[in-house]
């Protein structure tokens, strides 16, 4: 049986598949669902499904789970709107390059935040996990374009998310994953509906559901499996995984995502998918290597 970083990392490459196929599903409930509503509606849902899975562990909470998950919540939350609301500026390339801000990010805070030097090998995946984001987006092949508006919008989202992993990752350990979960998700539930309706009434994105029985059950089921499912176990890979490792291997859920749009017939094998393929790999495997625990100081007499 998987222990340990074992299992972290077995659960975190799990993650990125299912999250690699999501965005494929996405695209088929916003035939039923307006992007935003659906994301209120899915963390409110994921929210309550982290409350039952806690259970008596309920009752630890305190003014410590408040103080950390309250921030985080609200910075997961406005990361997935920004993202959505910069998509209708921008490309799906743009979109998918800027996230990975997030790579960068988190190194940044986590020296700051707990004085932690990350690993060479870190630095150099890294680089590469962000390379590879660049040749699959297709901006090195000349075809990209300047939205100004989608890139900000997106290119914050993608801070936010590093801020997320960062502020995480350091306090994980001290949590019930399922319970400090719950209190982002609830947050990000109402900034989402608080946006949704701002947006209807501004008609920028109009408010659209469906009360059909077969999309329904299919958001739910989505929602239990993308959303609580993937949180879970990439939370609480987090207690034993250096979270630039964690920023480091969810971008690769992009080209599962590529490889699943080629199978299907949206898409066709490239140079540039075959090549940021490999250095997303490469980039998992190094930032792998890099996750060492500092060896104990030997102490003087």
């Amino acid at each position: 049986m998987l222990k340990g970083k074992t299992a972290a990392y077995a659960g975190l490459i799990f993650v990125i598949f299912i999250w690699g196929l999501s965005p494929l599903i996405t695209v088929y409930l916003h035939n039923f669902f307006s992007p935003t509503i659906r994301i209120a509606f899915g963390t409110f849902f994921c929210a309550l499904s982290m409350l039952a899975i806690s259970g008596k562990n309920i009752k630890l909470l305190n003014k410590d789970y408040l103080k950390i998950a309250l921030p985080t919540g609200l910075c997961m939350g406005l990361a997935d709107i920004l993202q959505k609301i910069g998509l209708l500026h921008t490309t799906p390339a743009h979109y998918a390059f800027l996230e990975n801000l997030s790579v960068v990010v988190v190194p940044i805070l986590l020296f700051f935040m707990v004085k932690k030097k990350p690993a060479a090998l870190t630095i150099i995946a890294a680089v590469l996990c962000l390379v590879s984001c660049f040749i699959l987006t297709g901006m090195i092949s000349g075809g990209a374009q300047i939205f100004w508006l989608g890139d900000i919008l997106c290119a914050l989202a993608g801070i936010f998310y590093g801020i997320n992993i960062a502020v995480t990752g350091v306090h994980a350990k001290r949590f019930f994953v399922p319970l400090y979960l719950a209190i982002q998700l609830f947050v990000e539930s109402v900034l989402s509906f608080i946006t949704a309706f701002a947006l209807d009434i501004t008609k920028i994105e109009p408010i659209m559901f469906t009360f059909k029985a077969k999309p329904i059950l299919m958001n739910i089921v989505f929602v239990l499996i993308s959303l609580t499912l993937g949180w879970l176990i990439r939370t609480w890979a987090m207690k034993s995984v250096d979270p630039t490792v964690v920023a480091v291997m969810m971008p690769f859920s992009a080209t599962v995502t590529v490889i699943a749009s080629i199978i299907l017939g949206q898409d066709t094998i490239s140079t540039e998918l075959i090549t940021g393929a490999v250095l997303g790999l490469a980039a998992i495997i190094l930032s792998g290597l890099g996750d060492k625990e500092p060896k104990p100081k030997k102490q003087t007499e």
